[in-house]
């Protein structure tokens, strides 16, 4: 007896590749749970192509919005897959043969293919990128935060085939999205009782963008690799910039009261 898998996606006005997701995820999985936070495009259109299980649900990081939609499966084997994200047609082969041959392992993590402003990233961090996404609920779980990752303290097998994945096609799109990752942040960081230090205001963006471009060889992938290591600096600037300004906010609201 093969193993029934329900495939995740959360999904926000990503009508461009979503069809494309859908379709090569709903060729491995048993179910799908699309879960999306007011979308005003196409995306709900093409979603419900797919599936009957299409749940509004607010969001409030990306993490939380994984926990609920697991929530909302049937089966004990989950993969997630993000909506600008696209299984090649061996990876499709490969799970759907684990499914009939049984799970060996806990969890499996899977390889992606980065691809921003119409060129494969191979390096400064994008190059060996792995992510748990196919696991036994029972013995994994998504962290609760912006950032979220699949932990397991079980064992985790790396499948051989990998994950296509279209972060962003603009910059206009990429500077809004780590506004938005960096407000999130911020937040996450204040509710955690992180200070603000000036010191991480003025250094870890160098740091950040110095290990993306020189010691994970980001300059190989030529002024691509450059302007990605600007938008990490200007990326924790602006996290630890927010922080501030919460901070303040905080600081104004408790000396009022």
């Amino acid at each position: 007896m093969s193993e029934r898998i329900t495939g995740i996606v959360l999904t926000y006005n990503g009508e461009k590749y979503l069809d494309q997701c859908l379709n090569s995820l709903n060729s491995c999985v048993d179910e799908l749970v699309i879960v999306d936070s007011g979308s005003v495009d196409k995306t709900l259109e093409i979603a419900e192509k797919y599936s009957e299980k299409v749940i509004h649900h607010d969001f409030e990081n990306y993490g939380k919005q994984c926990i609920y939609a697991i929530e909302q499966a049937s089966n004990r084997w989950i993969f997630i897959l993000d909506q600008d994200e696209i299984l090649e047609s061996k990876l499709i082969d490969e799970i759907n043969y684990l499914k009939k041959s049984g799970f060996e392992h806990d969890a499996y993590s899977i390889g992606r293919r980065n691809f921003l402003f119409n060129k494969e990233i191979k390096h400064g961090g994008w190059g060996n990128d792995f992510v748990i996404r196919l696991f036994d609920r029972n013995k994994a779980f998504p962290t609760d935060n912006n950032f979220s990752v699949v932990k397991t303290e079980g064992h985790v097998k790396r499948l051989k085939n990998k994950i296509i994945h279209y972060p962003c096609d603009s910059i206009d799109k990429y500077f809004a999205k780590m506004h938005s990752y960096a407000k999130i942040s911020a937040k996450e960081m204040l509710e955690k009782n992180r200070e603000f230090r000036l010191y991480n205001l003025l250094f870890n963006p160098l740091y950040r963008s110095f290990k993306k471009y020189f010691l994970q060889k980001g300059f190989l992938d030529g002024m691509h690799g450059f302007i990605l290591a600007v938008i990490s600096y200007y990326f924790v600037f602006l996290k630890y910039l927010k922080l501030w300004e919460l901070t303040n906010i905080n600081h104004e609201n408790d000396n009022n009261g």
